[in-house]
């Protein structure tokens, strides 16, 4: 049955050993949501993206995207992932955006972004090759079509690796860190670009650091410790009032800082 929901987890664990970094953690994204995860470094953040995006496998719990189950659990306590061409289906209404850009070093800005949907989608070259100067138009890149990502500066990279992503049409985009491995300077460009699409109602789920930031363009925020999500409202009630003394101490550290 289809709903609002895009995103449902319910009641997710992730081990790694005997180091528990995803404690029984539940959430639902809507469609045109901007959600932001805040927390302290390894409060199991990046991992409940991997787990979202499949490049984890939880240990028990349940995920469904767009209303289609990913992985849920049977009666043995144990994760039941669905088939592939039914994990393949979903893996494409999801897009990740990586820290460190992960762009193919050897292909052009222009095959970085037609390679999956000509590949993958079967799109012919020159349609594929249509939407991906659409999108580096809109990410301010016209002209850089033809560079190869070492002759890009951090911010233009996570900018062609934020219309990689696009470039699939995802139904929801998950941001990891986006702007960790750029310097200040470069931060802007990146999440003005963030901030477009947030405005254009695109759904995404934003693991961030900056703080401003996910107060100014999230719809809502959870806060994650110890594995475990501490709190989720609005930005208002997260940075203005919050309700667990957690993230009053996480909040107050980041402005004194």
């Amino acid at each position: 049955m289809k709903t609002n929901e895009i995103l449902t987890v319910n009641n997710i664990r992730k081990s790694f050993g005997s180091n528990l970094v995803l404690n029984d953690i539940s959430l639902t994204v809507s469609k045109g949501e901007a959600l932001a995860v805040i927390g302290p470094s390894g409060s199991g953040k990046s991992t409940l993206l991997r787990c979202i995006n499949q490049f984890e496998t939880i240990d028990s719990g349940e995920i469904l995207v767009d209303g289609e189950p990913m992985v849920t659990t049977n009666s043995d306590n144990a994760p039941v992932y669905a088939d592939k061409a039914a994990l393949r289906k979903i893996r494409l209404k999801i897009g990740l955006v990586f820290q460190n850009f992960n762009l193919f070093p050897h292909y052009s800005v222009l095959r970085n972004l037609t390679e999956a949907p000509v590949s993958v989608l079967n799109i012919p070259k020159g349609d594929a090759e249509a939407i991906a100067y659409g999108l580096l138009d809109k990410m301010g890149l016209s002209e850089k079509a033809e560079a190869f990502p070492y002759q890009l500066s951090g911010g233009q990279q996570q900018r062609v690796s934020i219309a990689r992503a696009m470039a699939l049409s995802p139904e929801i985009l998950f941001f990891d860190e986006p702007t960790s491995a750029l310097d200040p300077e470069l931060t802007g460009e990146v999440l003005k670009i963030i901030r477009s699409l947030a405005d254009e109602k695109m759904t995404m789920v934003i693991v961030t650091h900056e703080m401003a930031f996910a107060r100014d363009v999230a719809d809502s925020v959870i806060f994650m410790d110890s594995g475990v999500v501490v709190e989720r409202g609005s930005p208002e009630e997260v940075f203005g009032s919050a309700r667990e003394e957690r993230t009053r101490q996480f909040l107050e550290r980041y402005t004194r800082g």
